[in-house]
């Protein structure tokens, strides 16, 4: 029987065009993740040894760029500090023990906190378990010389700077904070004197963008010479309202061209969008697709023992760290879903290596993806490159994010009114 199935799979993979075997595979990998459901219920108590990753999620922006998928609430100085407060009880109240082989601290604009803030967070990580690896993210716009001076001083040797783009229509019309060009490089050159990895991120797809103003922004970031360039596809999260200005199949041509452009340059492609000038390599996004991670901070994600948990909006994330409980979305872990994020991942690094560990139908997937020509040697071809960029725009897509998708979790209104019954101290935050 799955002989002839597979058989079946085989030739509709052979008879078929690129089209429909992108569009059946993104079916196959929505699906997959539609399966997890949340719950809001007491999180079960998270305990990591051994080797493990840190996520810091920070909430807070001056503006909320439209383009933006991620959990983010309004600047005040007063709920900055509370925030501090909060995770670093959070921290504290953590089994943990061993070593965090990354940390990353998101956003959000987690450069909206002070230096000083940032270092007691990291002070209270540094006291339960050795650091390994400091990356934060940062708004350009709020950068300066004295920040990153002061960065390195606390041990981050790792930064993504949100460029997006270096033309000033598409980021006024995303809302977004701007920095001129020439302030951009002189920041990067400065944290590469610091000895710090350096990031660039850049977007195609934006609002006003076109593609002459998105290989300006590819060639400014060139001369720059910034340790790693990563370029984004435009994603359309759940309750994310903005449109792209060009369709998917142009967004990937134009990453590959630009792929092209930077290789001339001098880098080296690592995944299916990030480049690099050395061997290092700032990803968040690679690393938690398959690690166990303790999240922390609102709207954070965990993944540890048989669970995947998932922090709460921000009134409700201060109320936990007052309370002897702490109310999460909380989903046991499938195996299905799993698997499915090893692959990703595969993809995701343009390798046609399978892992040991995956299931004998995915093995066999991987098989019709080679005889087909998505992977010679091991290796994405080129019509594999445009599969691995539609299947991990889809895996990104596709993870339910409770905070941002009620859909997926399975007693919704309960949480809804659990917020409203929160008393007045922890009332006047709510998310947009």
């Amino acid at each position: 029987m799955m002989t002839t199935m597979l058989e079946k799979a085989r030739r509709f993979f052979l008879e078929g065009d690129m089209g429909i075997i992108v569009d059946k595979s993104k079916e196959m990998m929505r699906r997959s993740f539609e399966k997890t459901i949340y719950r809001f219920d007491e999180a079960p108590r998270p305990r990591f040894s051994g080797e493990f990753g840190v996520y810091v999620h920070v909430p807070f922006c001056r503006t909320k760029c439209s383009f933006c998928p991620f959990y983010k609430e309004l600047y005040s100085e007063e709920m900055s500090q509370r925030y501090v407060e909060a995770i670093c009880k959070e921290i504290d109240s953590t089994d943990m023990e061993g070593s965090a082989r990354w940390v990353y601290f998101g956003g959000g604009t987690p450069n909206l906190l002070s230096t000083e803030e940032l270092g007691h967070i990291v002070e209270h990580l540094s006291n339960k378990v050795k650091l390994k690896s400091l990356g934060i993210e940062a708004l350009p716009a709020l950068l300066d010389e004295n920040y990153l001076d002061q960065l390195s001083d606390i041990g981050f040797g790792k930064l993504s700077i949100g460029v997006e783009s270096f033309a000033d229509e598409p980021i006024e019309k995303a809302g977004r904070m701007s920095a001129k060009a020439e302030t951009i490089g002189a920041l990067i050159e400065q944290a590469k004197s610091l000895g710090m990895w350096v990031n660039t991120d850049l977007i195609v797809g934006l609002d006003a963008q076109t593609p002459d103003t998105f290989f300006r922004d590819i060639e400014t970031a060139a001369k720059m010479v910034p340790s790693q360039v990563t370029i984004y596809p435009y994603m359309l999260v759940r309750g994310l309202n903005a449109a792209p200005s060009m369709s998917e199949k142009k967004q990937f041509s134009l990453i590959e061209e630009a792929c092209n452009i930077l290789e001339l340059s001098g880098y080296h492609r690592r995944g299916v969008w990030t480049l690099t000038s050395g061997n290092d390599i700032y990803d968040s996004s690679r690393d938690e697709l398959v690690d166990d991670y303790a999240g922390f901070g609102p709207a954070a994600f965990s993944t540890y023992g048989n669970w995947k948990v998932v922090n709460p909006h921000l009134d409700v994330y201060l109320a936990n760290q007052n309370s002897a409980s702490r109310k999460c979305f909380v989903a046991p872990k499938t195996r299905a879903t799993q698997d499915w994020r090893n692959f990703a991942r595969m993809i995701y690094d343009l390798s046609g290596k399978a892992p040991a560990n995956l299931p004998a139908y995915i093995r066999a997937y991987i098989g019709v993806l080679r005889a087909t020509g998505y992977i010679e040697r091991n290796r994405l071809t080129t019509k594999g490159r445009h599969f691995a960029h539609a299947i991990t725009k889809v895996v990104v897509e596709s993870l339910p994010f409770p905070v941002q998708n009620p859909t997926c979790v399975e007693n919704y209104e309960e949480y809804t009114r659990y917020r409203k019954d929160l008393p007045s101290p922890h009332m006047t935050v709510r998310s947009a």
